[in-house]
């Protein structure tokens, strides 16, 4: 008689395995994310002492850092930054967001109403969708770029008002040249305070625009001006840098402009090429009639203009020394430096 033999049974192990697997990588995610989060609280902490330090006002309600699995966000109620000297900041919530798997790129949203007063107490307010957001990524040497993207956003600047929807802002440095900027902006909807005076066939509200460019030095020549805006233009001659506008396209009212041109600076002097052409100058030419605006030298001027900007064309200026010209006319100068 023949004995049956033994079954052995199947072990186990590979059926519990990925779950095992599983449990081990979260804990170790959950214990790296804790222990990220601690260290950012104390670099965000360190960072507070260190600008009060400087003489900054910092204020807050509360603050927290959370955001578990996926990512860090500190979350800042009633925020308050002013440095010593400058302006201020005041909004109503502050959220920074961050990757955990990159320590070099942050996400801002302040949503809400955004107080700024400069030292001089004039004060601007700046209303933000919570869509609205402002991106930075660097890396050990330099920044690798800036985004502002607002969805709808509302301002109220030097007693004047604006209104956007769809605005963005790109700024990044050339990797071949990091003293240079690139930017690229454009919006879907634009709103003035008030019609141009002299001009207000073309209305408070700018179509979809965009602008496209590089500005060559732009990072000596903005330290050199102190960050101050009004002085730009003047240290970036001084710089002996540039500016090209790769490609310029205006929608406001019935006017549609496009523009190209390049301007380098050297010794004090500008020189360089500029290019102006116009789409659908028919309906430019009817809303300036009717406001009776079109006189003997605007309808000059657009005919030129519209002469030039068939087939893709451009209407070219160029500028030597300061001098505007067109052909061997002369059509103004450009500011001269006062160094």
């Amino acid at each position: 008689m023949v004995e049956p033999s033994t079954v052995q049974k199947k072990s186990r192990f590979w059926l519990f395995f990925p779950f095992v697997l599983l449990l081990i990588v979260v804990a170790a995610w959950t214990a790296y994310w804790l222990i990220a989060r601690s260290q950012l609280e104390k670099g965000i902490d360190d960072w507070i002492r260190s600008e009060q330090g400087k003489g900054a006002t910092i204020e807050y309600t509360s603050k927290s850092v959370g955001g578990y699995p996926f990512r860090f966000e500190l979350d800042v109620r009633d925020p308050v930054y002013q440095p010593r000297g400058q302006a201020r900041w005041q909004g109503e919530r502050l959220r920074l967001v961050m990757q955990p798997w990159n320590w070099q790129h942050i996400i801002a949203y302040s949503p809400g109403r955004n107080l700024i007063t400069e030292p001089s107490a004039l004060r601007h307010t700046i209303n933000l969708d919570p869509k609205s957001a402002m991106s930075v990524s660097w890396n050990k040497t330099s920044v690798n770029r800036i985004g502002l993207q607002l969805g709808n956003a509302t301002a109220l600047i030097r007693g004047e008002s604006y209104a956007t929807t769809g605005f963005s802002l790109n700024l990044a440095p050339r990797k071949t040249s990091p003293d240079d900027m690139m930017f690229a902006v454009q919006w879907d909807r634009l709103t003035l305070n008030a019609t141009p005076q002299g001009a207000e066939y073309l209305g408070d509200t700018l179509g979809p625009s965009r602008l496209i460019g590089e500005v060559r030095e732009f990072y000596p020549a903005w330290l050199r001006a102190a960050g101050e805006p009004e002085r730009f233009y003047e240290a970036l001659m001084e710089q002996e840098g540039g500016i090209e506008v790769a490609q310029l396209l205006l929608k406001w009212g019935p006017l549609e402009l496009g523009a190209k041109g390049d301007i380098s600076f050297k010794g004090g002097k500008a020189n360089g090429t500029a290019g102006l052409r116009i789409d659908n100058a028919e309906n430019l030419k009817a809303e300036m009639e009717a406001a009776s605006r079109l006189g003997q030298q605007e309808q000059a001027v657009i005919t030129m203009l519209e002469a030039s900007s068939k087939d893709g064309g451009f209407l070219t200026f160029t500028i030597k020394d300061n001098e505007l010209k067109m052909g061997p006319l002369s059509l103004g100068r450009l500011p001269e430096p006062r160094f």
